[in-house]
């Protein structure tokens, strides 16, 4: 489109951007999302794990101490040792209690003096395991934040497993041999040592380190959202630029193959666009329309159609003359109307420009078939009162004539009401033949030997006048679907038509083109006088004629003859240069243009 100063499919709503349906990206959010939430678990698992972990070796530590201890005091017989070791160990920062119980549940010795000597219920008491590894207590505590384990309790004693008994009680005291300390070994654990770790700290960092984990997951889910989201508007951005340009592709496409003229204007009344159409209507350059208004296009009559619209009012299929350059008017349809926006802001006018010259022709051409089927029916009728009559003139005329005298007045008188009214019988037998034309059977014929018979019969005009004739066979020519007669009458009356019109001599020229596989022309021109515009609009009017002796039927019978064959005839007239007539006939039978 030849704009100035002016700027597919939309998806359905179940799809977003590299045509991925919404539900299939709702799907990929859950899944990272998911994704996320097991990381976090896994990752609370692990600090959970590291924190037990922690916490049995803590509880691994104290009881090593308590058996370290428990050795330095081995010269001791008491076993108040024991007990004052663990009091002092539980006084550690997180330890909530110790205790040294044997395999029956009697506390030996407990970080609280008063529990000394009880004996643990069957049910508080863990399923005791030769190893030497710290286990966890899997009781149900009152505790919430109390993390219990045990482990055997083996101080060292002699090789040969014995233990000492002081005052009928089980001792902690064992046999040492420092000269040899590799024959100590670990005796079998007949005694267990209880820690109860307070891991509430523990469980305040997992806790903390939980909601970090949260927040992280939170973060990252709703960076990752508004990733998605940054996404979806740049897709839909880029879609809708692109959306807008195919929109923008697709008016100006529809614009340009308008077959009418199309022109916009701004507030102030400046040309903002206009197709091909208007400017090769209105002769408006390609360039130049800068800062131009609609009301400097020359030609047409701006003012009044900015009359109608400053009423509020529409231009509905206004009729003007568009005066060209060259001074032709040429008949033009103008519509206007004011472009407002959904707010009714105005933003312009719009003009629709449409060349009715062919409507103007073929609104012509209807009225003259009108006038000449009224004509036709009058003429038939006419005609066929008046050729009777005329025949009885005639003989009355020819039989006066033979009973004249010889060269006398009345002789000459008889013989010239014979010739009139030969020529008016000719003149009805025309009227007649116009009127009720006969069908028109075709043939293939050679178009050459039909304009050299035409040329024959006009051979004594011709030659009366000097006139040369231009015409060269065309053997090669195909054969065409014609009625020889009726065109070589057509031919003739043209030929006649063309020596009227170079009364001083002149050419006259015959040729045959081929347009296409089924279409061809005949071109019958002279250098005669030519016609005027206004002639040129009423030659192939019945009864027209420019000379004095004419019956003004010649053309109108070629018109017909063409139309009959399903063919055009045109004519181009220049004034003191000459007539170009031109028959456009199908090549085949029953090919219509």
């Amino acid at each position: 489109m030849d704009v100035t100063k002016a700027e597919r499919s939309e998806p359905s709503s179940g799809r977003l951007f590299f045509g991925l349906s919404p539900w299939l990206l709702i799907g990929v959010s859950l899944i990272l999302g998911l994704a996320i939430v097991v990381l976090a678990i896994r990752n609370s698992g692990r600090e959970k794990m590291h924190i037990t972990q922690n916490l049995l070796d803590r509880a691994d530590s104290l009881i090593w101490a308590l058996e370290a201890g428990a050795r330095t005091g081995i010269n001791d017989t008491r076993q108040s040792v024991l007990q004052s070791l663990i009091v002092e160990t539980a006084k550690q920062p997180g330890v909530i209690y110790l205790a040294v119980i044997d395999r029956s549940g009697k506390i030996l010795a407990h970080s609280d003096p008063n529990k000394v000597g009880r004996s643990l219920a069957q049910t508080e008491l863990p399923d005791f395991s030769p190893e030497d590894a710290v286990k966890p207590v899997l009781t149900n505590s009152v505790v919430s934040n109390l993390f219990e384990v045990y482990r055997g309790f083996s101080p060292l004693q002699d090789i040969s497993g014995r233990s000492h008994e002081h005052d009928g009680h089980a001792s902690m005291h064992w046999d040492v041999q420092p000269e040899d300390s590799s024959l100590m070994t670990p005796a079998k654990a007949t005694s267990y040592a209880f820690v109860g770790i307070d891991r509430k700290p523990f469980t305040e960092a997992l806790s903390v380190d939980y909601w970090n984990n949260i927040l992280a997951a939170s973060i990252v889910a709703a960076f990752g959202l508004a990733g998605v989201i940054s996404l979806f508007w740049a897709h839909s951005y880029k879609r809708s630029r692109r959306k807008l340009k195919g929109s923008k592709a697709f008016a100006e496409a529809v614009v340009t193959s308008l077959p009418v003229g199309l022109i916009t204007s701004d507030p102030d009344g400046k040309i903002s666009m206009i197709n091909e159409t208007a400017r090769t209507m209105l002769g408006i350059a390609d360039q130049g329309i800068d800062d131009m208004a609609v009301a400097d296009i020359q030609g047409l009559d701006w003012q009044a159609i900015a009359s109608t619209l400053m009423g509020k009012r529409k231009v509905f299929e206004r009729e003007m003359d568009f005066v060209s350059p060259d001074s032709e008017a040429v008949p033009i349809s103008v519509s206007a109307s004011e472009i407002r926006d959904e707010d009714g802001l105005f933003l312009g006018h719009l003009y629709i420009l449409r060349d009715i010259a062919e409507v103007k022709r073929l609104q012509a051409e209807v009225q003259r078939n009108e006038r000449l089927t009224a004509l036709g029916n009058l003429a038939a009728g006419v005609a066929h009162e008046i050729r009777n009559p005329l025949s009885s003139i005639k003989g009355l005329a020819s039989f006066l004539a033979s009973k004249m005298a010889p060269g006398g007045a009345e002789e000459d008188a008889a013989k010239t009401m014979a010739f009139e009214v030969n020529r008016l019988n000719r003149v009805v037998s025309e009227l007649l033949q116009f009127a009720r034309p006969n069908a028109i059977a075709l043939t293939s014929t050679d178009i050459n030997d039909v304009i050299t018979r035409a040329l024959r019969l006009a051979d004594s005009d011709i030659n009366s006048r000097g006139i040369t004739v231009r015409f060269k066979p065309d053997t090669e020519f195909p054969p065409v679907n014609i009625n020889a007669e009726r065109m070589t009458q057509a031919l003739l009356n043209l030929f006649l038509n063309a020596v009227q019109a170079m009364e001083q001599g002149g050419i006259l020229g015959v040729r045959m083109e081929k347009k296409d596989d089924s279409m061809f022309a005949i071109v019958v021109t002279d250098t005669g006088k030519g016609m005027d515009k206004k002639t040129l609009a009423a030659i192939f009017t019945p009864y027209f004629t420019t000379k004095g002796a004419g019956t003004g039927l010649g053309l109108p019978i070629v018109h017909q003859i063409v139309e009959g064959h399903a063919g055009k005839i045109s004519v181009a007239s220049t004034p003191g240069v000459g007539s170009v007539f031109t028959m456009l006939l199908p090549l085949h039978k029953g090919q219509e243009k």
